[in-house]
């Protein structure tokens, strides 16, 4: 099978809105230098920072927003999807088992080291190890047997199962590769103080919960980037973010929502950029503490009783719509046509009463004092949701969270009686299926226990067939649609404001927040 083929079949197909590029195409790209050094400095005004350097101990998606200046995956995400990155190319076995990787040659770490199939072994053999404390381990640890260096350019997967959704999920394929040797002589310590990848910057400096300074690698095997440093700054206040980009003190910022957001098209100075269909969510029970969410006319009265259309309108200032279901239709498996659930107060009021649930009922329910990419405006959007649950007659006991304090919750499998379940970056649908819905998911310990959906997902992930695989997802989109165990809240997109006296030319990558491609940034002269 060839390498186009592949892409066709495991990796050409990884979504609705990605765009198969040829390999030719992107290799003709991607071995051009930037035709001059890089130049200029950007600022970037951010709602939180994240300053987790080591990928090998990912703690969910967020970090991609650092991992995607100093690494690269085997596969990276662009503008216009993913495309080879290390890997130049790869092979399939006939029974889908075996996965090789041809990697690109030439390529050195920042500190001059050069890459080599060594380095991904070491890679995934730590992100495996029994110590490890990936977020994501346990999806390779059900699919992948063991990592083997052919020759120093060719590394091989042996899989348990075929795996097409390593190619089709960004938590798999786009698993940042780290140096060997370099890791092996600091440990993990010293890499997260001073992380060294193949990347095209390098991290040059941080202030703990300030910002974060990163410097063009002008070695970078994909050409230079045309930009010579980007700060990424922490400002939670999103007017005090917008004045900055007036000032010219930013001159990128994101976290943009409502008001803010209708001031800043009205701009002539100020372009607005997205990537669609980076994050979904939705609102989940811990059936220990509610039980009564156990039945199904509660969580579809809880449905009712949620004003989706006014919150995506006034809080989300159309960056998020309303959701029909956790698959967005950016997400392989998205079926469309499924129903939307209406504002109904009333009829929430009704199913409660039906269910012997009396005004007055108390619930315990999570307010993140943060947000997350998936959902801007989080606060604002869950404290609109307590409301909604508050006039159909819950009382409502608020818990509020910053974002280490909700991880800790979530894995520790003490969520409260009703929660919010966000997932940024949702491409494949089987990973959003193993996010939240199999009985064995860490989020959603105490919540989902549905043995169709476990089979469900046991089955796709081991389906080679693309198409199969697909109608896999959609059918388990449907059945979850009429069970409603985890109620479909908000799809959302991710939009940037930049300035157009300082930034000539950009595109973010396509269906993440995290992932945005400076390395193509052209200032305006």
């Amino acid at each position: 099978m060839t390498a186009v083929e592949i892409r066709k079949s495991w990796f050409g197909l990884a979504r609705p809105l990605v765009l198969s590029l040829a390999v030719a195409q992107f290799m003709s790209m991607v071995t051009t230098p930037a035709a001059a050094e890089p130049k200029g400095d950007v600022v970037i005004a951010m709602p939180q920072l994240s300053q987790l350097f080591d990928p090998t101990a990912m703690i969910g998606a967020t970090p991609h927003m650092v991992y995607d200046y100093i690494f690269d995956g085997l596969i990276n995400l662009g503008p216009e999807g993913k495309y080879p990155a290390l890997a130049e190319s790869w092979t399939i076995s006939p029974d889908g088992k075996q996965i090789d990787f041809k990697l690109r040659q030439g390529v050195k770490f920042q500190n001059g080291d050069p890459f080599s199939a060594e380095d991904v072994k070491f890679t995934f053999d730590r992100v495996m190890a029994p110590d490890s404390t990936h977020a994501y381990r346990r999806g390779f640890l059900d699919s992948m047997e063991r990592v083997e260096v052919v020759d120093p350019f060719t590394v091989r997967f042996v899989l348990k199962e075929p795996w097409p959704a390593f190619f089709t999920t960004a938590r798999y394929a786009l698993t940042p590769i780290v140096p060997k040797k370099y890791f092996e002589q600091v440990g993990a310590k010293g890499f997260q103080d001073k992380p060294i990848g193949t990347g095209p910057f390098t991290l040059v400096g941080v202030k703990s919960g300030e910002w974060t300074k990163f410097q063009a690698n002008e070695n970078y095997w994909g050409g230079a980037p045309h930009i010579k440093t980007v700060t990424q700054r922490g400002v939670s206040e999103p007017f005090t973010r917008y004045a900055m980009l007036e000032r010219g003190e930013a001159d990128i910022v994101s976290g943009l929502t409502g008001p803010l957001l209708e001031r800043i098209r009205g701009n002539p100075g100020i372009r607005v950029v997205s990537s669609r269909y980076s994050g979904t969510s939705g609102i989940l029970f811990n059936k220990e503490l509610f039980p009564e969410a156990a039945d199904r006319r509660v969580r579809l009265a809880i449905a009712y009783a949620i004003d989706r259309k006014e919150i995506a309108e006034k809080i989300q200032g159309g960056v998020c719509q309303p959701a029909t279901s956790m698959f967005t239709p950016g997400t392989f498996g998205y079926l469309a046509g499924l129903p939307q659930i209406p504002y109904d107060p009333a009829k929430a009021k009704a199913l409660l009463a039906e269910a012997g649930i009396k005004p007055g009922h108390k619930v315990t329910f999570t307010i993140q004092t943060e947000s997350f990419a998936a959902v801007p405006n989080v606060p604002q959007v869950l404290e609109a949701v307590a409301g909604n649950l508050e006039a159909v007659g819950f009382v409502v006991e608020r818990k509020s969270v910053d974002n280490a304090a909700w991880l800790s919750m979530m894995r520790g499998g003490k969520p409260t009686g009703i929660f919010y379940s966000p997932i940024s970056i949702p491409d494949d649908g089987g990973e959003v299926l193993n996010s939240y819905f199999v009985s064995w998911s860490g989020w959603t310990a105490k919540s989902i226990n549905v043995s169709e959906y476990d089979e469900a997902f046991k089955e796709q992930i081991k389906e080679p067939d693309l198409e199969k695989r697909k109608m896999i997802l959609q059918h388990f989109a449907k059945l979850e649609s009429e069970n409603l165990e985890d109620i479909p809240l908000l799809w959302c997109d991710t939009p940037f404001a930049a300035s157009t006296k300082r930034i000539k030319a950009w595109q973010p990558s396509l269906g993440s927040g995290y992932h945005m491609n400076m390395k193509q940034v052209e200032l305006a002269k």
